[in-house]
């Protein structure tokens, strides 16, 4: 490459310089009226660069030796490596970048969605203590209910056993009454045999023979 390149420097300087610098000129033209066509007033930065290049390549302030052209044509591989390559290269850059916004932005958006989730529990916590009173209060009620309700509960209780053993004092005093009367009745019944002799028996069998008999003629 390099020695293709000092060949080429070599046959360009036996060429007359105004010829160099007429094909320069007009290959810049034609590439600039190629790609986009300047309209007047666009165009003069394009000529007093030229005009500028050629003075000072026919004045020999530049000398286009081997260096020159070597360092004109690593300028021109590395400008025309930079317009292709470098569409590509800011893309991927462009797309790198936005993935790793992306990357970020979605662990930003987790930890928001886990600050928030954080709040809102402690919030619902905040709400659970300020209703924390009403709920002491109401499961007090509820002790007071169940405490009122084994209450009644036992003093039914104890009414029912109180009304049992009333029952069966009644039922034992009716008991020893109706046994103390049997036994007077049966007492009275026997001694009242007892005392009735045969002579009284035999009168007062003539007596109830009487009896009938006075009552037989009035029927």
């Amino acid at each position: 490459m390099l020695s293709r390149t000092c060949l080429l420097a070599r046959q360009s300087s036996k060429l007359p310089l105004v010829s160099i610098t007429n094909r320069f000129s007009s290959d810049v033209a034609e590439v600039k009226a190629s790609k986009n066509p300047l309209s007047t007033g666009q165009t003069g930065a394009a000529v007093l660069g030229g005009s500028l290049l050629a003075t000072a390549v026919s004045k020999e302030m530049i000398v286009l030796d081997a260096d020159v052209l070597a360092g004109a044509i690593l300028f021109t591989c590395t400008y025309g490596l930079g317009k292709k390559i470098g569409p590509m290269v800011i893309d991927g850059l462009d797309k790198y970048t936005a993935s790793i916004e992306t990357t970020m932005s979605e662990g930003k958006q987790v930890q928001i969605a886990a600050y928030e989730e954080a709040i809102a529990e402690e919030k619902a916590a905040i709400e659970s203590l300020q209703l924390a009173g009403d709920i002491f209060d109401i499961k007090r009620e509820l002790v007071q209910i169940e405490i009122e309700a084994e209450y009644r509960r036992r003093i039914k209780t104890v009414h029912t056993e109180v009304k049992k053993r009333l029952d069966y004092q009644v039922e034992l005093e009716n008991t020893k009454k109706a046994f103390i009367r049997n036994h007077i009745v049966a007492w009275l019944e026997k001694e009242v045999i007892a005392s009735i002799s045969a002579e009284q028996e035999e009168a007062n069998i003539n007596q109830c023979i009487a009896s009938l008999s006075l009552l037989a003629p009035s029927q």
